[in-house]
């Protein structure tokens, strides 16, 4: 059961991180007011959805770990979660940050604040797959 939960719970994540990439392409680059839109719905999306999915895979992840034994495996797959779930924690920060430049309409802050948040986006998204193939190689 608690496997599951803990497959709904990346599934979660995994949409929210891959929706997320799909309103970003739809309103990054159209306007100054769509970007401050953008950055602010982008921020509500990380602490409403994103932030409890991967805090949630993570507690999970680590519960069902106590009752195994960890082959090489096991271990590729968690480290692979644990560089997403970092990197995660760093993009959420790059979030609220560049949404307080759109605000204060300092752009070109926001601009490499954007920058920045998608490469470490990409880690978060590859992360996610790795651990996602790697667990399922488990099973």
């Amino acid at each position: 059961m608690l496997l599951v939960l803990h497959l709904a719970l990346v599934g979660i994540w995994l949409g929210c991180v891959l929706t997320e990439a799909l309103f970003e392409r739809a309103l990054l680059k159209t306007s100054r007011p769509n970007e401050r839109i953008l950055a602010t719905l982008h921020k509500r999306v990380d602490i409403f959805i994103e932030t409890p999915a991967f805090l949630c895979v993570l507690v999970t992840g680590a519960v069902m770990l106590a009752g195994t034994q960890p082959t090489l495996l096991l271990k590729l797959k968690i480290s692979a979660a644990l560089i997403a779930i970092v990197a995660n924690v760093y993009c959420v920060y790059l979030v609220f940050e560049r949404e307080r430049a759109a605000l204060a309409e300092d752009w070109a802050l926001f601009d490499r604040l954007d920058h920045r948040q998608h490469q470490i986006g990409a880690i978060v998204l590859l992360g996610i797959l790795a651990a996602l193939g790697l667990g399922l190689a488990l099973v």
